[in-house]
C-alpha cells in the first residue's frame, strides 16, 4: 500500500557551489560519509550530490505527514546498489521513522536533466 509520495530538483550547479563553499561545510552537515565516499569517486561529484540530496528532500515529504513531528532529512541515506541503481538505507538511523509511518519500502528513482537533478520516493 502506497503511504507517501515525493518529488525534488535539485539545480546541480548551485549544489557544485555549495560543495566548494567553506571547504565543502554543506557536503559534510549534509551527505553521509558512504555518500560522501561514492560522490567523490565520480567524474562529477555535484551531480551524484545534487541527486542523493533530492532523494532527501523528496523522502522528507513522503514521510513527513506520516510521522508525529517530521524528521531530519540528513537521516535519508542514498547509496548505489551493486547494480548502480539508487536505493536508500532502511535499516540505520531513518529505521524508526519509517516504523512509526508503517513504512516497509521507499523505492527511489533520479535523473539528471539540463542542469537539474530531480528524484522521486514511494513509500510504501
Amino acid at each position: 500500500m502506497v503511504r507517501g509520495i515525493g518529488i525534488d530538483s535539485v539545480d546541480i550547479e548551485e549544489m557544485r557551489r555549495l560543495c566548494a563553499d567553506a571547504e565543502g561545510a554543506f557536503v559534510i552537515r549534509a551527505f553521509t560519509e558512504a555518500e560522501r565516499a561514492q560522490a567523490f569517486a565520480r567524474h562529477d561529484p555535484a551531480t551524484c550530490l545534487a541527486g542523493k540530496f533530492a532523494v532527501k528532500e523528496a523522502a522528507f515529504k513522503a514521510l513527513a505527514h506520516l510521522t508525529a513531528c517530521g524528521f531530519d532529512f540528513r537521516l535519508v541515506e542514498t547509496l548505489e546498489d551493486e547494480c548502480g541503481c539508487p536505493c536508500v538505507t532502511l535499516d540505520g538511523p531513518l529505521s524508526p521513522v519509517l516504523a512509526e509511518a508503517g513504512v516497509t519500502e521507499l523505492l527511489v528513482s533520479i535523473t539528471n536533466e539540463r542542469g537539474v537533478a530531480t528524484a522521486i520516493v514511494l513509500a510504501q
